[in-house]
């Protein structure tokens, strides 16, 4: 009798520790994150790396990660594609390179909307939060929740061997774009647009695919741009990209709420660290390409400053009627906002 309740507790005490190791090999949570940038890249070392080191730090074993860069999941365009239908759980990328699921977000790659990239970073996740604009017109619809937003500095002309230092100077130019706003930068300025990731454009240069790009100085170096492009032209914004890392919306949902919480904290806290960063180093990084690489800035006179805003400042009401519907509610909402936050400052 005492053999067989002592086999009967061996039994018990064996099935309870089966189910308790199961149970805790459940509450890791798997995630697969993918991007196409290197990983050095300071997106990715002062803004995902944070994030993805804050949750470690505040999780411990409860997450686990595996971070697939420079398109090894899929190509740059396929990211939103990847992360709605489940074969990534996140995915860090640029709104424009979705252009057709992706639309309104584009408000923050307008020219002249900002000056300051850590307010429209703000500005951006405001309005990114579940319910708000972004997340109701283009996130929720394709199955994904914004986790950080980020605008990357404003863009300024590079070229490989033409110097623009006036507005006839774009004609005949081929310029690389990322959006729909930025098209409509070129070429109203005169140029041609020809939209491209950036992993493609040491390429195109080189091929003579494109003459130039409008384009932000902390971004040349990770792709050896400096080596191409020898001039560029400063005094007027040319818009920026917005980037923002999305997670498949079932798979956040399904996180326990305390989770959800660590993830949207230190979303803010990655998109803070990389704004500051990007508002610190774009400028030396320009300098440091003059200096070794040889680059020749151009800053616009007064009256070229004029004649070239004249043009860029209807972007934005084109941008709209382009987009159509939620467009100029985007354009109002994304500016109020900028200002709002602007003021705080």
């Amino acid at each position: 009798m005492n053999i067989s309740i002592k086999g009967a507790a061996l039994s018990v005490a064996l099935t309870t520790a089966l189910t308790a190791g199961a149970a805790s090999a459940q509450d890791t949570i798997d995630l697969k994150i993918s991007h196409a940038f290197p990983p050095t890249h300071y997106l990715i070392e002062h803004g995902l790396d944070i994030w993805v080191n804050g949750l470690k730090e505040d999780l411990g074993d409860r997450v686990d990660f595996t971070i697939y860069p420079a398109q090894q999941l899929g190509k740059a365009a396929e990211g939103l594609d990847l992360v709605s239908n489940g074969a990534a759980d996140l995915v860090f990328t640029a709104t424009s390179y979705h252009p057709t699921q992706i639309t309104v977000s584009g408000v923050a790659e307008l020219p002249g909307v900002f000056s300051d990239i850590c307010v429209a970073t703000r500005a951006s996740m405001e309005m990114s939060r579940e319910g708000a604009l972004f997340d109701k017109v283009d996130f929720e619809p394709n199955g994904v929740r914004a986790i950080y937003n980020a605008s990357l500095p404003t863009y300024n002309v590079v070229t490989a061997t033409r110097k623009v230092e006036k507005l006839e100077d774009f004609e005949g130019l081929k310029l690389r774009t990322t959006g729909a706003a930025m098209d409509l930068t070129a070429r109203t300025l005169g140029a041609a647009a020809v939209r491209m990731p950036s992993v493609e454009l040491f390429q195109a240069a080189q091929r003579g695919t494109v003459d130039g790009a409008l384009y932000l100085y902390a971004g040349m170096p990770p792709y050896d741009l400096q080596t191409v492009f020898k001039h560029s032209t400063e005094g007027v914004s040319m818009g920026s990209t917005h980037v923002v890392l999305l997670m498949n919306r079932e798979k956040f949902d399904s996180l326990p709420d305390d989770v959800q919480e660590v993830f949207l904290r230190h979303g803010v806290a990655a998109a803070e660290n990389n704004c500051a960063w990007m508002a610190e180093n774009d400028s030396l990084v320009r300098d440091k390409m003059v200096d070794e690489a040889g680059l020749e800035v151009v800053k616009l006179g007064a009256e070229e400053t004029a004649r070239w805003k004249e043009r860029t400042d209807a972007v934005a009401a084109d941008w709209a009627a382009s987009v159509g519907e939620h467009g100029a509610e985007a354009v109002e909402a994304y500016t109020a906002a900028v200002g709002r936050l602007a003021a705080k400052n």
